[in-house]
């Protein structure tokens, strides 16, 4: 669970980062919901991903940002190299600037751990801001993820 979990939570975040028409006020408001819905029992997966699939799915674009960034995903098997992760500089100035309240990242000190929360964690901050999209555009690592991608691609 963990795994696919992680997995449609970064497809997520790289789906938003892509986006190019602006999320309404109702996407942005479900997307909050489930942020917060993450923060509280992240553990309730199947009924997280299902309202988070719902949301998704009225977005055509959005949608097939977010299916083709699963498929990329699930191809390596949600086995991203550990030098795209998101730094310790990066959670800094990318993420806590923008959050409302202290945050405890998936990680020990030092190298990143490949099997924390680290993506739910940064999808609560994400999901929550006000604007989920503009955030995003804002966080290097998803570009690392993404160039890794097209460069899989040639």
């Amino acid at each position: 669970m963990a795994k696919s979990r992680s997995i449609a939570l970064l497809a997520l975040l790289l789906a938003l980062k892509q986006l190019e028409t602006p999320l309404t006020a109702d996407e942005r408001a479900n997307l909050e919901t489930i942020g917060e819905q993450l923060a509280l029992d992240p553990d309730d997966w199947d009924y997280i991903q299902e309202g988070l699939m719902a949301v998704i799915q009225q977005n055509p674009e959005l949608d097939r940002l977010f299916q083709t960034a699963k498929v990329q995903l699930e191809a390596i098997d949600g086995n991203i190299p550990i030098e795209l992760l998101p730094t310790q500089q990066e959670k800094e100035t990318e993420l806590l600037p923008q959050c409302r309240e202290t945050v405890t990242f998936g990680y020990t000190e030092g190298e990143p751990d490949k099997t924390s929360n680290e993506f739910v964690d940064v999808s609560i901050n994400v999901l929550t801001q006000k604007d989920p999209s503009t955030t995003t555009k804002n966080l290097s690592f998803l570009q690392r993820i993404l160039d890794y991608f097209q460069k899989s691609k040639s």
